[in-house]
């Protein structure tokens, strides 16, 4: 069975209830300022938005919290940080406590995530620790676009207003990512400390407002793999700099632990506008992009780099 929901006249204890009670719930368009979390707790549960419903945490709850279950799967929503810190806005299982199931994932679906944007921080500030963070094994992502706004209502974004440290926290094992994009959080962009993860194109934009010491200086990057992750393979892993307000240079876009079982392939840094750049691709590997030279890549990672640093079209040293 499938109960619809009706924006602000359902809180997130009314939605869970029906969740718990066995239906699966469709979320209408509008905005929910959720009291509390959204609680799935049974297995192949569909979670559902229609016109793309914006889920808002008011008290410092995350949104959703997915429990160590089979199966569930979440679609069409848009989750947005609201005006009081809060750890995550989508937790997705207990952090490496479920290794999940291969032949019955738990899946998202075109699940979009903001911090800022509607508001103006002079006023009230929207927070977050994470965007969001796959605790549990075995979880498909497809089509994502994690966002620290650079731009709100009332011009641009400075000086870290809407803090946002990480837009995602991948912690479970054999995490699949298809289509992913995070920007502009103020530490790393990505954080992978599962193993046997997969991810098939990411995007990804360095902040526009951090300066080096809080930042280049810190070591972040916009793809980090643990050294405790052993096996990884990334297709399309593309990092880009556009450092507006000072001169930010950053080490490398990717970093990895290393190893025979990382494979990422046909990385690519690239310098959009700004100042600074980023002085490798991946693990100290490949040429720097700046104002000089907008583009670098590597063919792939392994055994062999093949370094590239070009502003035409072959990239391959």
């Amino acid at each position: 069975s499938t109960q619809c929901t009706w924006g602000v006249r359902d809180t997130a204890a009314k939605i869970s209830a029906k969740l718990a009670a066995g239906l699966h719930v469709i979320l209408t368009p509008g905005i929910y300022l959720l009291e509390d979390s959204i609680k799935v707790t049974r297995a192949n549960t569909v979670l559902l938005g229609i016109g793309f419903p914006t889920l808002m945490p008011i008290t410092g709850q995350p949104a959703i919290v997915v429990a160590d279950v089979d199966g569930v799967k979440i679609g069409s929503i848009l989750l947005e940080a609201g005006p009081k810190p809060t750890p995550t806005l989508l937790e997705f299982g207990t952090w490496r406590a479920y290794a999940g199931s291969a032949t019955n994932p738990g899946t998202l679906y075109d699940v979009f995530a903001r911090v800022g944007g509607r508001n103006d921080p002079r006023i009230a500030q929207a927070y977050a620790d994470s965007m969001l963070e796959i605790n549990m094994g075995n979880v498909v992502y497809d089509n994502s676009w994690l966002w620290r706004a650079d731009h709100d209502i009332v011009g641009l974004v400075k000086n870290g207003d809407n803090p946002v440290t990480t837009g995602i926290r991948i912690r479970g094992d054999n995490v699949k990512m298809y289509g992913l994009a995070s920007e502009h959080t103020l530490g790393d962009m990505v954080e992978w400390s599962g193993d046997k993860g997969f991810t098939a194109f990411y995007q990804s934009e360095f902040p526009y407002d951090v300066n080096q010491g809080n930042y280049g200086d810190r070591g972040f990057v916009s793809y980090r793999l643990f050294p405790n992750v052993s096996t990884h393979e990334g297709y399309g892993i593309g990092v880009y700099s556009f450092f507006r307000d000072n001169v930010v240079t950053v080490a490398n876009g990717i970093q990895t632990g290393g190893g025979p079982g990382i494979k990422i392939y046909n990385p690519v840094t690239v310098f959009l506008d700004g100042r600074g750049g980023i002085s490798h691709v991946m693990d100290g590997k490949g040429g720097a992009v700046s104002q000089a030279s907008r583009l670098s890549y590597l063919c792939s990672s392994g055994a062999t780099h093949h370094g590239g640093n070009t502003t035409g079209t072959d990239g391959q040293a």
